[in-house]
């Protein structure tokens, strides 16, 4: 059993996009799994899916609200957990990717289709720019020492906003301060 999470926030993705999200998991895995949506909105969210209100002090815009995936008073679920962006298009089986053992690490996808190298050398000067991560899907479980997470967000918000794009950046400038990483197998 896996818990699987999407997160929809504002107006750029609707209820249909988490419902295809829903639906593709049900048509790509053989694992039994609990779905949810952190939202703001969920007008039209199929009855199957769980949902979870992101908190009245919400102050995150647009990808940020990822990191209510980390925060224990939100995301309260205890076991293995999947986040899976609401833009992506699931087309085989994620057996693999439940299966994947997350041990104590944050897995990402490693953006193998970037020019990493290049990518070192262009922001050499601004290394919080540089990444080698895509958090379009995340795997974890309660291992994963999410309240340190948790104390960075709520220490820095203004420096976080300012320094990150977003979650990838975050991830990738803080990790040996923040978190252990893995990459799925390509």
């Amino acid at each position: 059993m896996i818990n699987i999470y999407t997160v929809k926030w504002g107006t750029k993705y609707s209820s249909d996009h988490v419902n295809k999200v829903l639906e593709s998991c049900k048509k790509n895995t053989s694992t039994d799994f609990k779905f949810f949506c952190l939202t703001e909105d969920s007008t039209g969210l199929d009855p199957e899916i769980s949902v979870i209100e992101f908190p009245d002090e919400n102050y995150y815009e647009k990808w940020w609200n990822k990191l209510y995936l980390f925060d224990r008073t939100v995301v309260c679920q205890q076991g293995e957990k999947l986040f899976l962006d609401l833009d992506i298009h699931i087309q085989k089986s994620i057996d693999p990717i439940i299966q994947h053992d997350p041990k104590d690490h944050l897995t990402f996808v490693r953006t193998h289709w970037h020019n990493l190298e290049q990518m070192k050398i262009d922001t050499k000067d601004i290394p919080y720019k540089y990444t080698d991560l895509n958090s379009s899907v995340l795997r974890w479980n309660d291992n994963l020492d999410v309240d340190k997470i948790t104390k960075f967000v709520r220490d820095y918000p203004d420096q976080m906003f300012f320094y990150y794009r977003g979650l990838d950046n975050l991830f990738g400038h803080q990790r040996e301060r923040l978190l252990k990483i893995d990459f799925f197998p390509r």
